[in-house]
């Protein structure tokens, strides 16, 4: 059984759960990825299935159909191959203490799920035993330095938006939401620069070049519902049926991320300067 371990780094408490150090025990002992897989996701499964598998609506023969395929074989292979002889507790720690520093914020004590997943997604929020954990799927990174760091920034924000914001800053409104993803996405860029933008979104470049074409459409539709979360399915979700004809999913993430460039960019701002501002000033500024 895999238990928090408690690190003090630069000033930052974090509770870390490595659960992904019971695959890297059985890959040592099997050097079979299917094998690891299986034996990882029957030690941990009642875990896993609280904290990831119930929460991302992954059915148990959808499990077993990902685990067969060749294509995620390959992306375990590499995550080992990549991380192989670097200590997750230190890497962790130091990345989290790089991102506190650039932001000049370090009063965050959060618990970390560092998994072995199906490579469905890269990371979020969600509810375990009535606390508001954050879950990494290692394998979406492919164990590279500058992904983990990219997703952490990301993450970072919210948690301090999360502990200053008195108020549920994804579900609250939509233009709490635009605004606490491009506040996310910015910051990824900031850390991790020198990418495209679909990078940090999280998304096809396809849905990047689709926002940058219709922001006018976007703006007109959205500035009535920007107090609401009514269309918070349609710009945030995977699989959302959307109500702007042809728009793609997820691009809430993209908008977000260039009204927050704009407004950083009007004011010679960085992340560090707004990540607590309220989203009204962002949108309106």
């Amino acid at each position: 059984m895999y238990i928090f371990k408690t690190m003090v780094y630069g000033g930052i408490e974090m509770n870390y759960c490595f659960l992904c150090n019971d695959f890297f025990v059985q890959y040592k002992n099997t050097n079979d990825i299917k094998t690891s897989i299986k034996n990882y996701i029957y030690n941990n499964y009642n875990t896993l299935k609280d904290i990831y598998f119930e929460p991302k609506k992954i059915e148990k023969d959808k499990i077993e159909e990902i685990i067969k395929s060749m294509d995620y074989q390959k992306v375990i292979l590499d995550t080992i191959t990549n991380l192989k002889n670097i200590n997750l507790n230190e890497f962790f720690a130091n990345i989290v203490n790089e991102l506190g520093n650039i932001l000049n914020y370090k009063d965050i004590n959060k618990k970390v799920y560092v998994i072995i997943g199906l490579n469905t997604t890269t990371i979020y929020s969600t509810k375990y035993k009535n606390e508001d954990v954050t879950v990494i799927l290692l394998e979406s990174t492919w164990g590279l330095e500058e992904n983990i760091k990219m997703l952490l920034a990301h993450e970072y924000t919210h948690w301090i938006r999360e502990k200053e914001i008195k108020h549920d800053i994804f579900e609250k409104c939509i233009g709490e939401r635009f605004i606490t993803e491009g506040i996310a996405c910015n910051f990824s860029e900031e850390v991790v620069p020198n990418k495209q933008k679909s990078y940090y979104t999280i998304v096809p470049n396809t849905t990047v070049e689709w926002v940058e074409n219709n922001l006018e459409v976007i703006d007109k539709v959205v500035e009535p519902e920007l107090n609401k979360n009514n269309m918070m399915y349609d710009f945030f979700y995977m699989f959302a049926k959307t109500k702007i004809p042809n728009m793609p999913v997820r691009t809430g993430y993209v908008y977000g991320y260039i009204k927050v460039k704009e407004y950083m960019r009007k004011n010679n701002f960085k992340i560090k300067d707004i990540v607590k501002s309220d989203w009204r000033e962002v949108l309106n500024g």
